[in-house]
């Protein structure tokens, strides 16, 4: 899990966001924890110039979900 990538945005600290998050990703049925992830990894690459190996990394995210 990317908790210390994510643990400063407002959908994990703030209970009313979070609540509305866990909803929407019910509906999608999609994991809260694979789009932690996935938020995650898009914050961890945002800074470089090149992404690589993000594809791979959203792959393994996503093959959770099957």
């Amino acid at each position: 899990m990317d908790d210390e990538f994510t643990a400063d945005l407002p959908l994990w600290t703030d209970d009313e966001a979070y609540a509305q998050l866990q909803e929407i990703c019910a509906r999608h049925a999609v994991p809260v924890e694979v789009f932690q992830e996935l938020v995650g990894i898009e914050r961890r690459h945002q800074h470089r110039e090149r992404a690589r190996g993000i594809y791979d990394e959203f792959d393994n995210a996503f093959s959770r979900m099957d």
